[in-house]
This record gives structure tokens, sequence and C-alpha cells, in this order.
């Protein structure tokens, strides 16, 4: 296989290096390729923490607070998106999937979601919505396929180091939270309803090991391993048991093996 290496100087005067990649004819520049990996982490992180802040601030109807010019956009964007199924890429309706990187930083300015983000990440949505504007000048180079640089990817990488604090608290508060089991003599007021559905849930299942535990935003439903071990759940099954309440899931957890799985909702039932 052919491979160039395209020499770049650093601000040391030393030498960088990263491989190039043959395509028949055409050099592919290996920085775009590790770029695309870093933009597509940022946004990705970005439309996830929104969600989460969206859903604490608001509430499930959260998507009725946003400017009804910026949601009749997206809903129209969603509405497109969904009817390229036939193309084979993800066609998820879920409104803030659909924003550009312009739209995002709209929402992450919105005034109504700054004390559920710093809650969230520990800095203000001015901070994540200037780094979104520095990537997103790197991300307009490279979707008009123009060839960036090894300094371009340092500039991309500082921007993805502010990003990564804000997720890093994020997922401590949110995917990897310190949560307490919810039992029969232990329920809180805000998830009795909850907890009545469940256990309802619960006795059409009598081989599950079932359980459900809350922190102070979000509430999970978990299953414990049980035989047989190592199969793993159907994405289309689950999805169709949630139904309603998809709209509500921040994550779903699940170990390497698919037989241990959490759903966590947020908001709780009380906001």
């Amino acid at each position: 296989m052919r491979r160039a290496w395209a020499a770049l100087p650093s601000v040391y005067g030393l030498y960088v290096t990263t491989p190039n990649e043959w395509s028949g004819e055409v050099l592919f520049p290996g920085a775009n390729a590790r770029g695309y990996r870093l933009v597509f982490e940022a946004e990705t992180w970005l439309r996830r923490i929104c969600h989460a802040a969206l859903l604490l601030a608001e509430g499930p109807a959260w998507a009725a607070k946003l400017k009804p010019d910026m949601r009749n956009r997206l809903a129209a964007e969603s509405k497109r998106n969904a009817e390229r199924w036939y193309l084979g890429v993800d066609a998820e309706e879920e409104l803030l999937w659909s924003t550009t990187h312009g739209q995002l930083v709209e929402v992450l300015r919105l005034p109504a979601i700054q004390v559920a983000l710093r809650e969230l990440c520990r800095m203000d949505g001015e901070i994540l919505a200037s780094r979104l504007l520095s990537v997103s000048k790197v991300r307009n180079a490279l979707a008009h396929n123009r060839a960036i640089s090894d300094e371009t990817l340092t500039i991309l990488m500082g921007d993805l180091t502010v990003i990564r604090a804000g997720v890093d608290h994020f997922k401590s508060k949110t995917l990897y939270a310190t949560s307490e089991i919810v039992s029969l003599s232990s329920t809180p007021v805000d998830l009795t309803d909850f907890m009545d559905e469940f256990y309802v849930l619960e006795e059409g299942f009598p081989r599950q090991q079932l359980f459900v535990s809350a922190d102070p935003n979000c509430v999970s439903l978990v299953r414990l391993p049980v035989e047989p071990f190592g199969l793993w759940p159907s994405a289309r099954q689950l999805r169709d048991a949630l139904s309603i309440a998809s709209h509500l899931v921040l994550c779903v957890l699940a170990n390497k093996q698919g037989d241990e799985l959490q759903v966590s909702y947020s908001p709780r039932p009380s906001k």
C-alpha cells in the first residue's frame, strides 16, 4: 500500500508527521481523519449535555420552551432525516440530534438552562458555546474537504480539552452518579407512581433481577446478570419496551457481555 507522510513544522521548529493514505490517485490527509473523529466527539457530547440540561431545567416538555422558529426548523430537519432511512444512516428523530453547530450554540446560551449546565458540567454555557464555535471553524473546513494540518489538530485538541473537562463532570453527575437503591420501605414521595408501575413490571419478569436506583437528578431501572449469560439485548425490543418514555431516557449503560443493563431517566418525576 502506498503511503505518504506530510511533514509539518511545529512551533518549536521540530517536525511532526501525520500519515496520509492514498485513495486511488487521491491523497487523503491523515489529519482530516483525526479531525473528523474529534469534531464528532465534541458535538455528540454537547448534544447530550444540552438534552440533559433541558430536561432538568424544563422537564419533558422542554421543546416547547425553544424559540418557535428554531423549534420549527429542527422539527423540519428531523422529519427530513427520518425520511433518509434508506441511506442506512442514523436518522434519530430527537430534535437536538438535528441541530447545526450554530443552533447548538444558541441552545447552550439559553438563560433557562444555565443553572442546570453549572450543575452538570461546572461551567457556564457560554464557555462551551465559545469552544464549539472554534470547533465549528474546523468542521466547516472538513465539510468542504479542505486539507487540515497537525497545527489545526492542536487547536482542535485545545478546544476539546475544555469540552472534555465539562464532559467528565457531566458523566460523574449522570452516567456514573452515586445512587441509592429504592425499595418498598424507602420510596421517596416523588417516585411513588414510578415504583408502583415498576412493581407491576417486575411481576411480569419473575426470572429477572430488576431494581430501581435514584440520585438527585435521575432514576434508573437496572437489570442484573442472570442465566443465560453473555447475550446482548435487542436494541429494537428495548426501544419498543421504553415506548412513550423513550424521550426521557438520558442514557443506556451495558456491560461488555450485555447481560447487565441500566436505563437512566431524567428528570425525576417531581421535576
